[in-house]
């Protein structure tokens, strides 16, 4: 079992790659710290193998991060900037991931990490279904399914949420941080604190508001969200 750490300045970012290691029948996630030095210490107590780090934050780069941590520990960087791409190469790095990261890269970049025992990388990924999921009804004993891509989008009511598909909504009795570890980019993402929206609904964006397909409401983009969802966005402009 390979041991994993995520270092990412922004939660969004470690919700997929924690989605993406879950899925991963020989990776074990060890931690995952939104602070570099707090990621440090998770790396040295877990004894951890590698990390995916994040070049861009805050009170640390990932380069910074890189050169205080042992020598044995694989990196593989994360990032939206494109530029960092040959700096992280030189600094033999495992692999460079952009954001938004999909499942597919993010398969091809542990493939290359090697590990201490005789793990086979090559094929690590389990079958878990990725187009459809159930969830309780109030029935007792009942359950829906839920088809990914029939969800427009997913709103927090309280201690429930609601999912979203046309005029019906189902309700459940979850969060919304639990949730999205379930849906995450590229097909989906959290754009507010109270919304998690299907991208191929998007209608249009006006300022800080989303307008979807199949649906006259508008909903907000929150501010913590913002940079994630605009570096999406950029990616498919032409």
């Amino acid at each position: 079992m390979i041991k994993c750490v995520i270092i990412d300045d922004e939660q969004p970012a470690i919700n997929v790659l924690e989605k993406y290691i879950k899925r991963s029948e020989n990776l074990q996630l060890a931690g995952t710290s939104t602070d570099p030095l707090t990621g440090i210490e998770i790396i040295k107590n877990n004894d951890a193998e590698v990390v995916f780090l994040d070049i861009q934050m805050d009170e640390m780069t990932g380069i910074e991060v890189m050169n205080i941590l042992d020598p044995s520990i694989q990196v593989i960087f994360c990032t939206a900037y494109s530029e960092f791409a040959v700096e992280s190469y030189e600094l033999n790095a495992v692999d460079y991931l952009m954001k938004p990261v999909s499942f597919d890269r993010f398969a091809k970049a542990v493939k290359r990490i090697k590990p201490k025992d005789n793990t086979d990388v090559s094929a690590i990924f389990n079958s878990v279904p990725d187009d459809y999921f159930f969830v309780k009804a109030e029935t007792k004993g009942k359950m829906i399914r839920i088809n990914l891509d029939e969800i427009d989008f997913i709103e927090a009511r309280n201690n429930y949420i609601a999912i979203h598909n046309g005029n019906h909504y189902t309700m459940v009795y979850s969060t919304m941080k639990d949730i999205e570890k379930d849906l995450a980019p590229p097909r989906f993402l959290r754009i507010h604190k109270s919304f998690i929206i299907a991208l191929s609904k998007i209608a249009h964006i006006d300022k800080n508001m989303v307008l979807l397909k199949n649906h006259q409401v508008e909903i907000p983009i929150g501010q913590m969200y913002k940079s994630t969802f605009m570096n999406i966005i950029h990616d498919k402009l032409f």
